[in-house]
């Protein structure tokens, strides 16, 4: 009976196993470099290597997963969704070759932390971190990106950043957020601004269908800041502000602002430091905005380095000395 029982347990990997092993980084990039192109030839452009020669490396790959990663198509070729899963990991693994090796060309004896963040967190989150960390004397290299929320968890799923200082939003499918490890940080408030020698900036308790006449530079609709701007006007059951300028920058907004007769809204962080240096006003509301939540994500798949878990630790701290 005993020797049956084992027999149900094989030692023996299965034959493909052993095949993976036998995987380049090449092979790795193609099913890459596929669904980005849709096409086997320019995959094969792309790695400088001939039409047969990208063929067979497809069918060491489908050889070594036991499965179908690519179906043919008029147009050249497209993932299946066997593909598409092997890729979610692939592409962390690419990401992790990538960071090891951009990490051990200058200083290799310092971790390089690539982080992702809003704009606005460049404003006093992240000085006051690196002032904290190189206060302690533990302060890694860092690549900072800039960009939209859903860009940056796009980035952080691909293995082309370590972590990211953000906000999850209600767009944000459930399966991506399923994938991430959430660290909340604090709450992030909106301020309204004008210059100095506005006439509303020596009021108080200002209603926002007082503003709902003046003249404004807003960010551009569908981005978090003009949908937050706009639903305490909606509340009220009027129609939200037509701005005379969009910009995007919210620090290209406060420096308009400063030189003219506008209003904007920006994180309150933002507005705190340009009123700081005396360039505008931060406006006194009966109401103040509702609140968002920063968070510090990072993947659960990705193995994560002692500097990121620094970074979010150092991050916390900050944050409950500012509360």
């Amino acid at each position: 009976m005993a020797n049956a029982s084992l027999s149900q347990f094989p030692t023996q990997p299965p034959a493909h196993a052993n095949r993976v092993d036998r995987l380049r980084i090449r092979h790795l990039r193609l099913l890459d470099l596929v669904a980005r192109t849709g096409s086997l030839t320019a995959t094969a452009e792309t790695l400088h290597i001939s039409q047969p020669a990208v063929t067979k490396m497809l069918q060491e790959l489908e050889q070594a997963f036991a499965c179908t990663l690519i179906e043919r198509t008029t147009r050249g070729g497209q993932l299946t969704t066997a593909g598409e899963r092997a890729l979610e990991r692939l592409r962390m693994a690419l990401g992790a070759l990538d960071a090891a090796r951009d990490a051990l060309v200058v200083h290799p004896e310092v971790p390089l932390v690539r982080i992702g963040m809003l704009p606005l967190v460049g404003v006093h989150v992240l000085p006051r971190l690196i002032a904290a960390l190189e206060q302690q004397g533990q302060l890694p290299r860092f690549w900072v990106y800039e960009n939209t929320v859903n860009g940056l968890l796009a980035l952080l799923a691909r293995g082309e950043l370590d972590c990211v200082i953000g906000r999850l939003e209600a767009t944000q499918p459930t399966p991506m957020q399923e994938q991430l490890d959430i660290v909340p940080l604090g709450d992030e408030y909106l301020a309204i601004a004008c210059a100095p020698g506005h006439p509303l900036a020596k009021r108080r308790g200002l209603t926002f269908s007082a503003l709902r006449g003046q003249a404004w530079i807003l960010p551009p609709r569908g981005t978090h800041t003009r949908d937050v701007f706009e639903q305490p006007f909606l509340d009220q059951g009027q129609l939200p502000p037509t701005p005379y300028i969009e910009s995007i920058s919210f620090h290209s907004n406060l420096s308009m602002v400063a030189a003219s007769h506008f209003l904007t809204v920006a994180p309150e962080s933002a507005v705190q430091h340009y009123a700081n240096m005396s360039m505008v006003h931060k406006i006194r509301l009966r109401t103040p905005f509702a609140s968002g939540r920063m968070v510090f994500i990072s993947n659960k798949n990705a193995l994560q380095s002692s500097a990121v878990a620094l970074v979010a630790k150092a991050l916390e701290e900050q944050w409950r000395m500012s509360i």
